[in-house]
């Protein structure tokens, strides 16, 4: 009785294995399909937040300094401008640091 335990242990063990292999192929198939997806919307935003975010960061950092800095004048919020201007830039980083964390580059990328 001990030795057939043992063997429809033996036999069960293969299969067990095996569906673990497939499903670990169907859940990295599935990440790839989700990663190349979302990459691929990431990209086509890019641009238009590359062309909005960072010429506000530059203009307001730019009012801020003539205004606030300046010209001096007291009702100009100044800090509150300046915030919004490192916000602003801050924001466009976010997004380049969630766009990289579902991008592989090759190494000879930076060169």
């Amino acid at each position: 009785m001990a030795n057939a335990q043992i063997n429809l242990r033996e036999i069960a063990a293969p299969r067990r294995s095996f569906a673990i292999r497939i499903l670990g192929a169907l859940l990295f198939v599935v990440w790839q399909a989700v990663r190349l997806t979302c990459c691929a919307v990431l990209i086509m935003l890019e641009p238009l937040l590359r062309a909005t975010l960072v010429p506000i960061a530059f203009l307001s950092f730019i009012v801020t300094l003539i205004f606030g800095f300046l010209i001096g004048d007291p009702r100009f919020p100044r800090w509150g401008m300046l915030a919004f201007s490192i916000g602003t830039l801050m924001l466009y980083w976010l997004f380049l640091a969630v766009m990289s964390l579902f991008m592989t580059l090759p190494p000879s990328h930076d060169r």
